[in-house]
């Protein structure tokens, strides 16, 4: 109801009746304290209450109008400013819809999203690259919008590999009579765990970090979910540990400060992405002394080290890039990433 929002929140349609005779939405309704924190959790459109007694049979509840939900909108100060007006359009207008993003999670996350960020395409790239490459460690400095794609693909990777294990445990996996699986890989990616551990101050204006918590309990993801209020250049991890590490913080020239601390817990064949490197001159800087493999007093990584490949959004002006370094060797431990040959054409 719209007395028992906040300020600065809005309501946004999630589904709605047409005006004829008949019509009704029809949902489930827990019944009992534990049955409620389950629905909360598993049905994404569900608000229960308590039912302190009468029946423990089922409840369903009929609405005969509309559903919404609250999303943060503008504030009171804002909403005055000319400097917002358009907000909202800019939001409706670049919020990522697809018939390839599942509805639920498309709803769950449309809470975090705001166009300020920027990373309404990050989050889908994000999603493909641990999905393609099987990564399963990975720190994300600034969390929001871009961590449930992240946690998504930590989820449907478990659940593929643990569907081809099960094929290979079977000696089933195979196509034309040849093994289709990796075992080594399949044994080694069963030995680790899947995780994301999310680093933010929470000191930006339009942050989004504090819900994403909760939308990954919603999407049932929160076993692979970890939260750290801080600052990114006071973090501390071990060397060569992380598979994918996802910078998404203002840093501009400050930027070889953060990689010379950042990229030696970077595994060799993993990655550090940092994103809006392109279009503004702070991290331009330093973007193309990396390209010009410049020493490590310049940009923080050892020259020689790593491939880099950078790609720009062109319809937005901010906000609109991201750099991908894939560490390739490690003058720590004297490690060499390459990839395997597994025949001559094929």
């Amino acid at each position: 109801k719209a007395e028992q929002m906040n300020e600065n929140e809005e309501l946004e349609l999630l589904a709605a009746v047409k005006p004829k005779a008949g019509s009704m939405l029809l949902f489930p309704q827990a019944v009992g304290e534990d049955a409620v924190e389950f629905a909360r959790t598993h049905w994404p459109l569900h608000e229960g209450s308590p039912v302190k007694g009468g029946s423990n049979r089922p409840k369903y509840v009929i609405r005969s109008d509309l559903m919404v939900a609250k999303t943060r909108g503008l504030s009171d100060e804002e909403r005055g400013s000319p400097l917002f007006q358009y907000d909202r359009l800019v939001r409706q207008t670049f919020m990522p819809r697809s018939p390839a993003v599942a509805a639920q999670f498309a709803s769950q996350v449309a809470s975090l999203y705001n166009p300020h960020m920027g990373v309404e395409n990050a989050g889908p790239l994000l999603y493909s690259l641990v999905r393609f490459t099987k990564l399963r460690t990975v720190v994300e400095i600034g969390a929001g919008y871009t961590s449930l794609w992240l946690l998504q693909a930590l989820k449907d990777n478990d659940d593929e590999m643990d569907g081809i294990a099960q094929l290979q445990d079977t000696g089933k996996c195979r196509l034309l009579d040849t093994p289709w699986s990796i075992s080594e890989f399949v044994d080694y990616y069963r030995s680790r765990k899947s995780s994301l551990l999310c680093i933010d101050d929470c000191a930006h204006q339009k942050e989004t970090a504090t819900g994403a918590a909760a939308v990954a309990k919603n999407l049932g993801l929160s076993k692979y979910f970890q939260f750290t209020q801080g600052d990114a250049y006071d973090m501390q991890f071990d060397t060569e540990s992380i598979d994918l590490l996802w910078c998404d913080f203002g840093v501009g020239a400050r930027m070889r400060d953060f990689a010379r601390n950042a990229w030696k817990s970077v595994r060799p064949g993993g990655f550090l992405v940092c994103h809006s490197t392109l279009t503004n001159q702070g991290t331009r800087d330093w973007l193309e002394d990396v390209r010009a493999q410049k020493d490590e007093a310049q940009t923080g990584i050892p020259p020689g080290e790593f491939t880099e490949l950078s790609l720009l959004e062109p319809q937005k002006r901010y906000q609109n890039s991201v750099t991908i370094l894939q560490r390739r060797r490690s003058g720590q431990s004297g490690t060499i990433y390459e990839e395997p040959i597994y025949s001559q054409y094929a």
